[in-house]
């Protein structure tokens, strides 16, 4: 749902099921950010240097620690639903809900600036 709240295209999500670092509808910053999500919850980060280097080309530190805590916020967040069993929403619930929340890629970004403007940069 904030995939699609943001803009991302049933083509972009297909992208993500098979080898979207051969995609063009990614940019390498995109890229990036996405095979670094990935190590990390494969628990391959630690060791995994190529995909290190390509996301310390692509951000600085403030913008590695943003991606690695969103990313282990959402980890957590799976591990209990998944130990406690939580029964999800269904997809068709999840569709009615769409927009109610006001995220949009506007938002994000006009939020993130916020951060990166008091930190100095």
């Amino acid at each position: 749902m904030l995939g699609q709240a943001l803009g991302l295209k049933d083509e972009e999500f297909d992208a993500l099921k098979g080898d979207y670092q051969a995609s063009s509808l990614f940019s390498a910053k995109e890229k990036a950010a996405i095979a670094w999500s990935e190590a990390m919850t494969l628990n391959t980060a630690k060791r995994d240097n190529k995909v290190w280097d390509a996301l310390r080309r692509e951000f600085n530190d403030a913008e590695i620690v943003e991606i690695s805590l969103a990313c282990a916020m959402f980890n957590m967040i799976n591990r209990l639903n998944d130990s406690f069993r939580t029964e999800l929403e269904s997809a068709e619930y999840n569709q009615r809900q769409r927009g109610a929340v006001g995220v949009t890629r506007e938002t994000l970004e006009a939020y993130a600036c916020t951060i990166c403007n008091s930190s100095g940069k």
